[in-house]
């Protein structure tokens, strides 16, 4: 008896091994997702608000429609959740192959498990008709029971059966996907939750809330929609952070990412604990730097985003909220851009090895100049005309020199100065 169970074990050690060795390779088949510019943001933008009901009213039947390379822009944004390492899809008519690669913990076998998906249409929805996992072909029944299982999973999540549930149909042809869907309003706030619930990690949303009570303690004392200087907030939520010790990065991270919402006007408790209908909530008390509510909103958001480690996105958003401007509303801004410059150079700040440093130095402000300098005479609410006429474009030695400045006086200020 004792013979055989060894024997067992041996096979199935060996079974394992082998199971390993096929499914687990050295590289994904799928490229890393490149990192996401502004002109991704900019399109992301656009591409939301046209399959957008205008009035945003529920019972309205709305199609949206995709190009490969479309679908291939929107699933470079699944990169952020690990352990994706990138995905891809290639549309053909009636047939659909999705290529998932998935980044594995340290192993002798390979860094990487690549998953090739087969969908053929039919009538009313995509079936599975092959499946291979690294080197191994899955048959059918397997791949068909594996989904089955995971359908079966996600359905648990609401936000999940929400969108299946608001799905209509769609239509696979060459290169082109199209999807019809019944538009719920709740369906943004379900997304935005489900995207908290997957980046933030427990400690991180404890903290958060801990930081968004005390700021709407301190808000509350001052009279409805009336304007007090962000660097007032910002000083006492700091000292606040003080108090509370702890890893200093995280609660700086934390402090920012609170103080970031609450200028936004989202709710962090609707956003990471609520059931209702919406995660906004307007700030009742405006805050202003150097006398402007612009300025304080572009410097703490883009602080937010870059303390939670999305610098490059932050710089992004800001020059493709101007470069829409540009267009459709309010014109260039290069205070705005250099307020979400120094933004950014905060976020970084507060979070990296100086956060100590920075943490005493915010929680003692007294002068708006301690938290920014001002940035009021540079040029701003350019139309198109006017900034291609003085600028050209992005990027010109005209437009860089406007950049250039804005460092040299971000290099000149105690708190960013290298």
């Amino acid at each position: 008896m004792l013979k055989r169970l060894i024997v067992f074990l041996f096979a199935l050690a060996a079974g394992i091994v082998a199971l390993a060795w096929i499914v687990v390779e050295d590289q994904p088949r799928v490229e890393p997702g490149s990192s996401i510019t502004r002109e991704d943001l900019v399109w992301a933008k656009h591409l939301f608000q046209k399959n957008v009901p205008p009035n945003r009213s529920a019972d309205t039947v709305q199609t949206l429609e995709l190009s490969e390379d479309d679908l291939n822009r929107l699933l470079n944004y699944a990169v952020v959740v690990k352990p994706v390492s990138g995905v891809s899809a290639d549309l053909e008519t009636g047939k659909a192959l999705l290529n998932v690669s998935l980044r594995t913990p340290n192993n002798p076998f390979g860094g990487y498990i690549n998953i090739s998906s087969e969908f053929t249409q039919d009538e009313h929805s995509l079936v599975l008709t092959g499946m291979q996992v690294g080197n191994l072909p899955l048959p059918s029944f397997l791949g068909r029971g594996a989904l089955w299982l995971a359908e079966k999973w996600l359905r648990q999540d609401p936000a999940y059966t929400a969108l299946m549930e608001a799905l209509q149909g769609f239509s696979v042809s060459e290169n082109h996907l199209s999807l019809d869907y019944h538009w719920h309003p709740e369906l943004l706030t379900l997304v935005e939750r489900k995207g908290a619930e997957v980046l933030v990690d427990p400690k991180e949303k404890e903290r958060m809330l801990i930081y968004s009570d005390f700021i709407r303690k301190i808000m509350s004392a001052y009279p409805a929609k009336s304007q007090q200087p962000a660097r007032d907030l910002v000083s006492r939520v700091f000292r606040y952070a003080e108090q509370r010790g702890g890893n200093v990065a995280a609660e700086n991270r934390a402090a920012l990412t609170a103080i970031g919402a609450y200028v936004g006007g989202v709710s962090l408790h609707q956003l990471l604990e609520g059931r209702g209908r919406t995660t906004r909530r307007a700030p009742s008390v405006l805050l202003t730097l150097h006398g402007r509510r612009d300025a304080a909103e572009h410097l703490l958001i883009a602080a937010a985003i870059a303390a939670n480690g999305g610098s490059r996105l932050a710089n992004a958003m800001g020059l493709a909220k101007e470069e829409e401007d540009v267009v459709s509303g309010s014109g260039f801004s290069f205070t705005d851009l250099a307020y979400d410059h120094t933004g950014v150079r905060l976020g970084e700040l507060a979070t990296g090895p100086r956060a100590a440093l920075v943490q005493t130095y915010l929680a003692g402000m007294v002068k708006d100049s301690a938290l920014s300098p001002s940035f009021a005479d540079l040029p701003e609410f350019m139309p198109q005309a006017i900034f291609m006429r003085r600028f050209k474009e992005v990027g010109s030695p005209a437009y860089l020199k406007q950049m250039a400045e804005i460092e040299a006086r971000l290099a000149r200020h105690p708190l960013y100065q290298e």
